[in-house]
């Protein structure tokens, strides 16, 4: 993923729960300068990207930003997309609260990613109609270009 995300500028991320892949910005040379990183908040039924200048507590205990700049979704280079799964078309199961659905569901599938564990890639499940796709589907092992 650091090869594919090296020239963005505006990148949305996770904060991670415990059952999601772990991602470090550090690690990823996303704390260049130059280089914003969005995290998600929930706010009305879906979310908004906001460029973190302090944290707190979420709903799901887990940290949401807080800061003054927000960024549309279609705005960011590549979103960083968290779920329990990924079928192999790139559909993504989540947590069942279709904050990232409602969110993104006209945002360009190329520009999200999916991350996973290989063993996990790809799942079964019943797809919804309103589940969002990923265009790429990125595990410890391999790249998987869906669309």
């Amino acid at each position: 993923m650091k090869k594919i995300t090296a020239d963005a500028r505006k990148i949305i991320a996770y904060v991670p729960d415990k059952w999601e892949v772990k991602i470090d910005p550090k690690v990823l040379g996303w704390t260049d300068s130059g280089r914003e990183i969005y995290f998600p908040k929930i706010m009305n039924q879906k979310l908004e990207f906001i460029l973190p200048e302090t944290w707190e507590n979420g709903p799901f205990d887990v940290l949401e930003p807080k800061g003054a700049k927000i960024l549309n979704p279609n705005e960011a280079e590549w979103i960083i997309v968290p779920a329990l799964g990924y079928d192999e078309f790139g559909y993504r199961l989540g947590r069942g609260g279709g904050f990232y659905d409602r969110t993104l569901c006209a945002v360009d599938s190329n520009k999200l990613i999916g991350l996973t564990y290989e063993e996990l890639f790809p799942a079964s499940f019943a797809k919804e109609d309103h589940d969002i796709r990923v265009g790429r589907v990125i595990t410890e092992k391999k790249n998987y270009q869906i669309v």
